[in-house]
């Protein structure tokens, strides 16, 4: 059994070249969508031995000072910088520093 493929165009639905399209989207569309926002004091490389043998009270040296910025990081991806301070009895970050497109 032969096939014969055809292309069919329908005008109706090709896709627009209108930049100006983007411009339209609200933007408090996007005030209700949800993101992961984490906060990385730094990082550790350590062997699984090490990893294996941490138990309650161990102490894992990182890779900061405790006067150095957190990274900020949204969905994964550092977006800013800031500092651990007190809020009552809880921690915060203030934010120091936003990261520019490159």
């Amino acid at each position: 059994m032969n096939a014969e493929i055809m292309h069919l165009e329908l005008p109706e639905h090709a896709p627009k070249s209108d930049a100006s399209a983007a411009k339209r989207l609200d933007p408090a569309l996007l005030n209700d969508v949800r993101v992961n926002l984490d906060i990385r004091l730094g990082t550790r490389e350590i062997p699984v031995r090490e990893l294996m043998a941490l138990q309650a009270g161990s102490l894992v040296e990182m890779d900061r000072a405790p006067h150095d910025d957190v990274d900020i990081l949204l969905n994964g991806q550092v977006v800013a910088h800031g500092q651990m301070v007190a809020v009552g009895d809880h921690f915060g970050i203030r934010v120091t520093a936003i990261r520019s497109e490159d």
